[in-house]
C-alpha cells in the first residue's frame, strides 16, 4: 500500500479547520527558521521540539464588556483605599495585587486561558497521533525576578504577520485590536507560514499614545518599550489594551 504524502497546503487548511472547529477564533502559524532569522536571542522553538518547523498560535478574544469594565474600576465598588488594602494583602501572600481595574477581568483571564490551553492540547495530540513532534505551552508563570519567559507569543505573532507592534507593547490585530489572549504549538511539521506586515495597519499608533497616557504604573515609554517590573508590581491592569481605539470591543467614543 502507497502512503498519501500530502502537501503542506492541504495540511495547513487540515489543522487550521480542526483548531477552529475546537473554538479558536484567532489562528495563524509562524516560521520557526524566520523566527530564529528575527529573534535569535529569544527561547527558540527547536528547544522544545527538536528540528521545529513550525509556531501555530491559537487564541481567543476578550469578551468586549469585560474589557470596558477595565476603564471603569468604580464597576468594582472598591474604594480607593479598600482597593490600596487588598493590593498589600496580595503582595503579602506573594501574589499580584489586585486592583480595581482587573476586578472582572481577572475571572476573564482564567477562563481564556483554560479555554486557550485547552485547544492547544488537543492540537497538540492530533498532531502527535499523526506522527509529528508537537509541544503546546501550558500556562507557564513569568520568573519572578528578571520576568521572563520560556517562550515569547509575541515575536511568534509578528513573524506570523498576525498584526503589528503597538505602543502598549502588544500586538494589535486587524480584527481584535490588543484584545486577545494566544498560546502556541510548537511542532517539527512544515506548514504554510505568514509573513511579517511590511506596512504599518495602524500608522496613528504612534501618534494615540492614550495607552501611554493612562497606564496608571506609567509602565510605557511611548516608544515600543515597557517596563516590566512596574508593569507587574502594580498588577498589570489592563488599561493599554482597553483603552486602544483599533480592533472590536474598542472603547466607546
Amino acid at each position: 500500500m502507497v502512503e498519501t504524502i500530502r502537501a503542506p497546503s492541504e495540511m495547513g487548511v487540515e489543522f487550521e479547520a480542526y483548531a477552529r472547529s475546537l473554538g479558536a477564533e484567532i489562528y495563524g502559524v509562524a516560521s520557526a527558521e524566520k523566527y530564529a532569522e528575527l529573534f535569535g536571542r529569544k527561547p527558540q522553538p527547536d528547544k522544545f521540539v527538536e528540528n521545529a518547523k513550525s509556531v501555530i498560535i491559537v487564541g481567543l478574544p476578550f469578551d468586549s464588556e469585560i474589557m470596558a469594565t477595565v476603564a471603569k474600576p468604580h464597576l468594582a465598588e472598591i474604594h480607593r483605599r479598600a482597593a490600596a488594602d487588598a493590593a498589600l494583602d496580595q503582595r503579602s501572600a506573594n501574589l499580584p495585587p489586585a486592583g480595581a481595574e482587573r476586578y472582572y477581568l481577572g475571572p476573564e483571564n482564567l477562563m481564556l486561558k483554560h479555554e486557550v490551553s485547552m485547544i492547544a492540547y488537543k492540537l497538540a495530540r492530533k498532531l502527535r497521533q499523526e506522527g509529528h513532534k508537537a509541544f503546546y505551552m501550558p500556562d507557564v508563570t513569568t520568573e519572578p525576578r528578571f520576568k521572563t519567559a520560556p517562550f515569547y507569543f509575541l515575536p511568534a505573532m509578528y513573524v506570523a504577520g498576525m498584526g503589528q507592534l503597538g505602543m502598549n507593547c502588544s500586538i494589535i490585530t486587524p480584527k481584535w485590536g490588543p484584545r486577545i489572549w494566544v498560546t502556541s504549538v510548537i511542532t517539527d511539521l512544515e506548514l504554510p507560514a505568514g509573513e511579517p506586515m511590511e506596512e504599518m495597519l495602524f500608522p496613528g499608533c504612534k501618534d494615540c499614545l492614550e495607552c501611554v497616557k493612562r497606564c496608571p504604573s506609567k509602565a510605557l515609554n511611548g516608544k515600543y518599550w515597557k517596563n516590566v517590573f512596574k508593569c507587574s508590581n502594580y498588577g498589570c491592569s489592563a488599561t493599554c489594551l482597553s483603552v486602544c481605539p483599533e480592533g472590536e470591543g474598542r472603547p466607546a467614543p
